[in-house]
């Protein structure tokens, strides 16, 4: 009897034993994945840094494939060194037994996993401005409204054709702002903001063609591209019948942006100003319209150019309503201190990839993910970010292309 005690008593001492060991293993393998997880958030916010830099095309596609290999590799590493290998924490070994050098690297991997976790509720807690009174979206099927294939042989083209891929799903949203600096004879002005086309070869001239057509049926009053028109310098041919179709009363403005700085801009620029688009980089546009006047500038910054002084600055009559074009949001906080009343800038693409809860991961910006698209206001300036049409890299997943119709409310 007593052995027999004796016997229940180790087998349940062994159990618990056993289970101790399968918990502890257990959040040791969590830990190491919060890490991995942490690494490499740190290289994305290396080239979400980078690529917000007036860095060229070669050296930034160096960087990403040195990010795409350390993100990958460094969690094998980090499971085989730390998990696996004689004392592992997954082999019944302690944190503590680890060589000294480990203790920064886990604490930079931590400094990463929780700037993930502010990023997440950043994008869950976002809330529209309440500037923005109305928001509508009409989602066109260029590939079955057209009934082609519409991908052609440029770069990447192959990503054009991979599931749930939405870069033939574009949204057409129709916002309403109320701006109180807004003239009250301008109330209901329409403007359509359209940026990061990409032409490259890659989508067909005919997505681009139907976009235009679309846009054009809205009958804007004023129109704006922010930038980012050209990767392959023979669809230039293309203008014509693109953004030459566009027309609006009060004219059209355009910036240029960072591919555009990796081709031939100067081209560029004279391409779209021989088709009558207005070219506001470094500059203001004084644009009277009912009696009132509108300063419209332009920022290439931190690629081309500088920044525009306002007339005010400079002992000069001031406007009425400021508007500025910005081909990154990066300017924001610079158009805020300047006292622009709307800012409409792209360049980010929504982040082109989405993940569910997590949100967007990949923006080339300072700020990171913080700007990626929507509508963002700060002091006295609203901002109106675009996902661009649109990218060198076709790919969408959560994220469709937009080109937007803003309508203008006073608000008095």
């Amino acid at each position: 009897m007593i052995r027999r005690i004796a016997l229940v008593h180790i087998y349940s001492c062994s159990a618990a034993l056993l289970e101790i060991s399968f918990m502890e293993e257990w959040i040791n393998g969590l830990i190491l994945i919060m890490l991995s997880i942490g690494h490499a958030e740190l290289w994305v916010t290396f080239i979400n840094r980078t690529h917000a830099l007036p860095v060229h095309e070669p050296l930034l596609k160096k960087t990403r494939h040195v990010t795409y290999f350390m993100i990958l590799a460094f969690p094998l590493f980090l499971f085989v060194m730390v998990g696996l290998y004689s004392p592992g924490v997954l082999r019944g070994g302690e944190w503590s037994q680890l060589s000294f050098w480990w203790k920064p690297v886990f604490l930079l991997c931590t400094l990463g996993f929780l700037g993930l976790l502010v990023s997440v509720f950043r994008h869950l807690f976002y809330r529209i401005p309440r500037l923005q009174t109305e928001s509508q979206s009409e989602i066109i099927n260029v590939r079955e409204r057209l009934g082609q294939t519409l991908i052609g042989n440029g770069p990447y083209h192959y990503l054009a054709g991979l599931p749930l891929n939405e870069i033939f799903s574009v949204e057409f949203s129709r916002k309403t702002f109320v701006l109180d600096r807004l003239p009250t004879a301008w109330d209901g002005l329409k403007v359509l903001h359209l940026s990061d086309l990409h032409f490259s070869g890659t989508l067909t001239r005919d997505y681009f063609c139907e976009l235009c057509r679309i846009a054009q049926e809205s009958k804007p009053d004023l129109i704006i591209f922010s930038g980012d028109l050209v990767d392959e310098m023979h669809c230039l041919d293309w203008l014509d019948e693109t953004l030459g179709q566009l027309q609006a009363p009060l004219g059209r403005y355009f910036i240029l942006g960072n591919h555009d700085w990796n081709q031939l801009s100067e081209q560029i620029r004279m391409s779209l100003t021989r088709l009558g688009w207005i070219d506001v980089s470094s500059q203001t546009l004084r644009l009277e319209h009912a009696g009132h006047s509108m300063l419209l500038a332009g920022t290439e910054v931190p690629w081309m150019g500088q920044h525009p002084v306002l007339p005010s600055q400079l002992g000069g009559e001031s406007a009425d309503f400021l508007l500025l074009i910005s081909h990154t949001p990066d300017n924001y906080y610079w158009a805020c201190s300047q006292g622009y009343d709307l800012v409409l800038a792209g360049h980010t693409h929504g982040g082109q990839v989405r993940l569910p809860l997590i949100g967007p991961v990949f923006a080339p910006s300072v700020h990171g993910t913080r700007y990626t698209s929507g509508t963002f206001y700060r002091k006295s300036t609203l901002m109106h970010v675009s996902r661009g049409v649109s990218g060198i890299h076709p790919l969408r997943w959560l994220c469709r292309p937009e080109f937007s119709l803003l309508t203008l409310r006073s608000g008095e």
